[in-house]
């Protein structure tokens, strides 16, 4: 194909901006970025097309996950870091609205200092507010929200349950939370139980877990959506 005179520069320019775009990306293998899950178990597990040891896994995971928590009964307390948070005064006036007065500074957490309110009578207009009786007399704590004890009744209820799996894995506890919890790989479980060779160690990991994940299921018996859910 030929070009005129004024038309080679024009050529050049797209065939240079052509060229460029296609080394974007070059290096791509061809996966995509979600194909590479984190969890070599989950992995492996997904290539065999056995459901029911993922959700063993995938259960036992939560499980693991809640017990180690870390929750807390009643919240926790301020912490420097934390710096300081403010709130504002609110006023209830007699005709039900309510209006916000001046900011004030709280150097603890919330759970430490309840919000107030100071609900005015019917001369509300004709109030001094800089008087402290008529403020120590109508103020009034705030109800915090509160969202029960469940994250550590959570962590409780599992902590007994792990207790329980763990029992019954007896031995194979270990293998399994290097593979479920620690992402361990099937030739890494392999080595640890002292088989070196590479394709012997992944064999040897593979029926380790596999004999553990079925305990589990057997243990947990009908594993539901709802289980597995964060």
């Amino acid at each position: 194909m030929t070009y005129t005179a004024e038309e080679k520069d024009g050529v050049h320019a797209q065939k240079s901006r052509l060229a460029i775009r296609a080394q974007k990306g070059k290096d791509w293998d061809g996966s995509a970025a979600n194909d590479n899950i984190a969890w070599p178990l989950a992995t492996s597990l997904i290539r065999e097309g056995n459901t029911e040891l993922l959700k063993a896994a995938f259960a036992y995971r939560k499980i693991h996950d809640q017990a180690n928590s870390g929750a807390l009964l009643g919240g926790r307390t301020a912490s420097i870091g934390d710096g300081m948070a403010l709130d504002r005064y609110s006023y209830v006036r007699p005709n039900g609205t309510v209006v916000y007065k001046h900011p004030r500074q709280k150097k603890s957490a919330d759970v430490d200092i309840p919000a107030k309110r100071y609900v005015a009578p019917p001369s509300y207009d004709g109030i001094d507010h800089s008087s402290e009786e008529v403020k120590v007399s109508n103020w009034s704590n705030i109800p915090k929200p509160y969202n029960g004890d469940e994250p550590v009744n959570r962590k409780l209820d599992a902590q007994s349950k792990l207790i329980e799996l763990r029992g019954r894995l007896g031995v194979l506890v270990e293998p399994l939370e290097m593979a479920a919890v620690d992402g361990a790989t099937y030739q890494e479980i392999g080595n640890a139980s002292g088989i070196a060779d590479r394709n012997g160690s992944i064999a040897a990991g593979r029926a380790i877990v596999h004999m553990a994940l079925l305990a589990i299921r057997d243990a947990l018996g009908d594993v539901r959506r709802s289980d597995l859910a964060a």
